[in-house]
Order: structure tokens, then C-alpha cells, then sequence
């Protein structure tokens, strides 16, 4: 029986809902090049932010890690990057280790195949049980995710956020190639991302449809007629066809133009989902990198989606930070809806741990999900699983302490919030 309720949280298994992993061969292609570069995941963001508005000219991606890696080891970002070196390697990042944080990285996957190397982190030291993998944003092939080519238990979402930002035809051709359907009209359009979905669901351990538009739009969604979206493919289809210039925003279209298409395929593919009981995950609030529009992420532009779809199951990703409080509302509210921390404890931990604490406050606790680590290599999930396993044990000794919750309540909490919420919700067994 553990101590405590921190020895009970940092040793339970943990439910990955958002990952970005290469599978085995996308792993080995890149295999020599691993180095102490390939630990860092998000920091580089932080980086660039440490660097300024008017950051040193022609500066190498080395000279930057070594000129403001001390200004960002405080941050987030920079603490799981500190928790991962420290638990694989015993080594602290730091330049001075850099040279030995490559060569121990290197020993770690020399002569092991890609599925012992994601066996050892992801299960081993990061102690995770199930993973939602995200593998693209531009269509999915269910060769490159079928069994063999990644662990048992990673699970995948069908992706396609250019659907929802058509400017031209490019995202329409890459449809065509991956389910061969000569695209000439709408109805032909929604034959083939039905069929692209399919191919998904019958090819590869498929789980959801991932929603990640905040980065090409706002998420504020229409609900335009057949009429609209049809004069809105056929100007696309017709313009690209003429060669003519582009608008100001680089498409034959503009995007004004465009977004009754976008916004029609947006509730097709919502109707698919609820007809068929498929999860959606949507990115909401914060976006990765520099000088993205945050201003149009917020989880609040989709209510008229949850009262439009009660049936369907909305998993809203990144804790919507900074809008956590506005989440947990819309989570308490919207039977529909459940709050989701994945990224969020690399993001902002002291944030991460506030949310947490105040969902568990209004909200059911089997519907938040506690933890996804949101990163495109296999190492990098040990100090973010670390980082997210010490802000739950936070909060949970904080509501044993005020006499909220007992032991055996908090264990009770912790183990549906880490692991099984997200087997409930994709129905899966440990």
C-alpha cells in the first residue's frame, strides 16, 4: 500500500491523449542524428521568445541553446526538458553536458530496434499505459500506423485541418491521391473524406478524429447551406483551374470566401462522428511555436457545436490555457465535453495545477483527463510524464490537506484522471 498519495501518483500508469510519435521507420530514418538537441521539444519556442524582439543575427541553432538556455531552464518548457535529461541520463542540461547528453542518448538506442527504444521510454520511464497518437495533418495512411509499425498500444485520430481552410486545391489533391476519387464536385468531396475516414478505421487501431484548425482559422463555425459551400467549391475548383492571381492571403480564394465550404465540411464530419459514436478532439487555446493568433482559440467559440451535437463526445485539448477557468465551466455545463490537460503541464505547471484543482472543484472527475505528453519523440514523454505526475500529486495533497478529499478518495481521483477516464472513453481494457 503506498504512503502517500504523491507515491500513489507517481507511480500509477498514465493515459497518453495526444502524442506526435514517428512510427518505427520514420524513427530510424532519423536515428543518427538524435542528439542533445532532440531532448528540447517545445523549448525551442522559448528560445526564440528569450531572444527578443531583435534576436542576435545569424545565430546557429547551437549558439542559441548555449546563449539562452539558462534564461529559459525556469519555464515550463525548460523544466521537463531538465526532469527527462535527469531521469535517463542522470546529467543535467546544460551546455557544458551537451556533448555527454549526445553520446548517452546515443547509447540508449544503439542496438536497439525502434520498438524497444519506445518500449523502454514510453513504458518504463515515462510508465505509460495507452497512447493517442496524432500522425499528420494532411490525410492518414493506414499503412504507415497498422500493426507492426508502432507499439501495441498506441491508438490513432484521423487528422485533415486543411479541410476546414480551403484556399485552393491543394488539400483536395492530396485527398484524391489517398483514396483515388476523382474530386469534381462536393458530393464527390464528402465520398472522399468519408472513404479517407474509413480507410482509417478499417486499416489502423483508429480511436478518434483530431480537430486541429486553431492554427489555420478561429474556431468559430457556421452552419452555411448545400448552396453556399457548393458555390463556394466551384469557385476554388474554377479559379485554380484559371491559373488566376492570388488574393492578399495566398489562395484563389480568399478565406471569406472559402469558409462556408470549410465550415460545411466541418459539420459533415461532425455528423460522421455522431452517427458512429467517434470521439473528437479539438486543439483549443494556445498555440505551439511564435506569433500565432491566440486571440481566435478560445474553447468558448464552440458552444453552438456542443448544443447543436449532444450525443457526440468532445475531448478539448491544452486545457484551453489560458482560458482553463472558461473550460471547466463549459465542462460542468456540457454533458458533451471533457477537459483535457494533455501539453498543458509543459505549457504552464503552476497554471496546470490551478485548473486542475478548480476542475476537480466543479467538475465530475471522470471526465477530466489528466495527462499527454504532445511530443514527436519517444524520450521526450519521461519529463513531461514527470512534470504532469508532480503537479496531480500537488493538488491532490492539497485537497487531502484542507480536508476536501481523504486517501482513498484522492487515489480514487488520481487513478481515473491518469488512466482510466481515457480508457472509458475510448473503450479500451489495461
Amino acid at each position: 500500500m503506498p504512503s502517500s498519495i504523491r507515491e500513489f501518483v507517481m507511480n500509477h500508469p498514465l493515459f497518453c491523449h495526444h502524442n506526435h510519435h514517428y512510427n518505427f521507420a520514420g524513427f530510424d530514418k532519423e536515428r543518427d542524428h538524435y542528439d542533445y538537441h532532440s531532448l528540447l521539444g517545445y523549448a525551442w519556442a522559448d528560445l526564440v521568445t528569450a531572444a527578443g524582439a531583435r534576436p542576435p543575427k545569424d545565430m546557429d541553432d547551437p549558439a542559441r541553446v548555449t546563449a539562452f538556455w539558462s534564461q529559459i531552464k525556469t519555464t515550463g518548457y525548460g523544466r521537463a526538458v531538465t526532469l527527462g535529461c535527469r531521469e535517463l541520463f542522470n546529467l543535467e542540461y546544460s551546455p557544458e553536458n551537451f556533448p555527454r547528453i549526445t553520446q548517452a542518448l546515443q547509447s540508449l538506442i544503439k542496438g536497439k530496434s525502434a520498438a524497444q527504444v519506445y518500449e523502454y521510454c514510453d513504458r518504463q520511464k515515462a510508465n505509460t499505459r495507452w497512447v493517442l497518437n496524432d500522425p499528420g495533418i494532411h490525410g492518414n495512411d493506414p499503412a504507415e500506423c497498422q500493426a507492426g509499425t508502432y507499439p501495441d498500444y498506441y491508438r490513432f485520430a484521423w487528422r485533415m485541418d486543411h479541410l476546414f481552410s480551403l484556399l485552393d486545391r491543394g488539400p483536395i489533391e492530396v485527398l484524391q491521391r489517398a483514396t483515388d476519387i476523382s474530386i469534381t464536385s462536393l458530393d464527390r468531396l464528402i465520398q472522399a473524406v468519408n472513404a479517407n475516414i474509413t480507410r482509417m478505421k478499417t486499416g489502423a487501431p483508429f480511436a478518434a478524429i483530431k480537430i486541429g484548425m486553431a492554427y489555420l482559422r478561429d474556431l468559430t463555425v457556421a452552419d452555411p447551406t448545400r448552396h453556399e459551400a457548393e458555390a463556394a467549391f466551384n469557385q476554388i475548383v474554377s479559379r485554380d483551374n484559371a491559373r488566376e492571381p492570388t488574393q492578399e492571403n495566398g489562395g484563389p480564394v480568399s478565406s471569406r470566401q472559402a469558409r462556408p465550404l470549410g465550415d460545411y465540411l466541418f459539420h459533415r464530419l461532425m455528423e460522421r462522428a455522431d452517427d458512429e459514436d467517434i470521439p473528437v478532439q479539438i486543439h483549443t487555446g494556445y498555440l505551439t511555436g511564435n506569433w500565432r493568433a491566440l486571440n481566435h482559440t478560445k474553447a468558448s467559440y464552440l458552444l453552438p457545436i456542443f448544443e447543436k451535437y449532444r450525443r457526440l463526445r468532445f475531448d478539448l485539448m491544452h486545457a484551453s490555457w489560458p482560458w482553463t477557468s472558461e473550460l471547466g465551466a463549459i465542462a460542468k455545463h456540457y454533458p458533451n465535453v471533457y477537459p483535457d490537460l494533455c501539453w498543458a503541464w509543459a505549457m504552464n505547471p503552476a497554471e496546470s495545477e490551478r485548473a486542475l484543482s478548480e476542475w476537480l472543484d466543479g467538475v465530475p472527475h471522470n471526465k477530466i483527463f489528466g495527462y499527454g505528453a504532445d511530443t514527436g519523440l519517444p524520450w521526450c514523454d519521461v519529463g513531461y510524464a514527470m512534470q504532469a505526475r508532480i503537479g496531480i500529486a500537488r493538488v491532490l495533497e492539497q485537497k487531502i490537506e484542507a480536508g476536501y478529499f481523504s486517501p482513498q478518495t484522492a487515489e480514487e481521483v488520481a487513478a481515473a484522471v491518469m488512466l482510466h477516464n481515457g480508457e472509458r472513453f475510448l473503450s479500451l481494457q489495461s
